[in-house]
């Protein structure tokens, strides 16, 4: 239960973090509050996508449907 639980806030955070990026955000956007999120984010999602490859989809087709297709 704690690991999908866990799974699920990370899945919530990528997209967040993409979905931000697709509307004007930049690398390095959260420098000053938050100097390592990128690497964090960057690092939970090569480990659930490496668990399983589905993550990976799952969130290219959710970038995908939020940026490109409302742009």
């Amino acid at each position: 239960m704690a690991a999908s639980a866990m799974k699920l806030a990370v899945a919530v955070a990528c997209a967040l973090a993409l979905a931000s990026a697709c509307h004007g955000l930049q690398l390095g956007y959260y420098k000053q509050s938050c100097p390592r999120v990128e690497a964090i984010v960057r690092d939970e999602v090569k480990k659930f996508v490496y668990k399983d490859a589905g993550v990976g989809a799952g969130l290219i087709r959710l970038v995908f449907h939020d940026c490109f297709v409302e742009s």
